[in-house]
Order: structure tokens, then sequence, then C-alpha cells
């Protein structure tokens, strides 16, 4: 399947895209609200509620504008390089765990939407979060090395 095929199906099977679909590919996090595809040897993640989706974009919209000073980045207008993105996807994700008592000795996320529900509960608010604590788990998450080909 070529590159634009793909793309075109992806579009015509994901209606309402997961926003953390890269945290859900790397098997760090869950969601109860994600429905697993596959198109051809991809995996891809839909979101089954609108309301559910809205939250997660609010937050990872105001996790990556508190991020950009910390990458660097003078504007950031949606995804950042994939790597970043997986940084502030899973690490924003494993910093809002330490911020929620009972949470925070977890190291996999194992339901996004309800994480999030108990965040605003206690919050009232995504934009009053400590952000400064959540960006130190961002910082420091890592992504699995590289796999280096024996020759």
């Amino acid at each position: 399947m070529d590159e634009k095929e793909y793309k075109k199906t992806y579009s015509e099977i994901n209606t309402l895209r997961c926003v953390y679909e890269k945290a859900l590919c790397s098997l760090v996090c869950r969601c109860s609200k994600a429905q697993q595809f596959r198109i051809a040897d991809r995996i891809g993640y839909s979101c089954s509620s609108e309301s559910a989706q809205y939250q997660c974009s609010q937050f990872i919209s105001l996790l990556r504008k508190q991020t950009r000073f910390v990458f660097k980045l003078n504007e950031i207008a949606g995804p950042l390089p994939h790597n970043k993105e997986i940084r502030v996807q899973n690490g924003g994700l494993q910093g809002l765990q330490k911020i929620i008592p009972g949470y925070h000795d977890q190291e996999e996320v194992t339901d996004i939407y309800s994480l999030l529900q108990v965040v605003i509960e206690q919050y009232d608010d995504i934009e009053q979060l400590p952000y400064d604590t959540i960006i130190q788990s961002v910082m420091a998450y890592r992504a699995r090395p590289k796999r280096r080909s024996k020759k």
C-alpha cells in the first residue's frame, strides 16, 4: 500500500482521531475511550467520545505550550516532531499521575480518560494544573533506545 492510499484510508476510517495515538502505540499508556484499528501492517487509534477527545485536546495543547520553552521553540501550532511529541504525551501523562494521590507510584498510565477526569475533579480546570511539576516528567521521559542493526 503506498503512502497516499494509506493516508486516504486512514482519514476515512479514523473520523475522531485519538490525540494520544503515539502514547498508545508506544504501549506506555492505555485508554478506555480508545478504539484500535489496523490498516495493512500499521496500528491506529480513534476516540469513541467527542467530549473525551475535546478534554484530551485541551490538555495536550496546554502542555505543548508549556513545553515550548524547554524544547527551545518559538511557536507550536500543532503536533511536535515525533520524538518530542512522544515525550510530551507519555511524560505529560506520567506527570499527571505524579500530582494525583494514589496514582503517583504507577509507571504505566492505565486509563488516560479516567486520569483526566480525576485531575479535572481535583483541580477544577486543566489550566490550573501545576505544569512545572508535569514538565519535569516530560523532560525526564526517555523513549526506548534506537535498535542497532547487526552488520
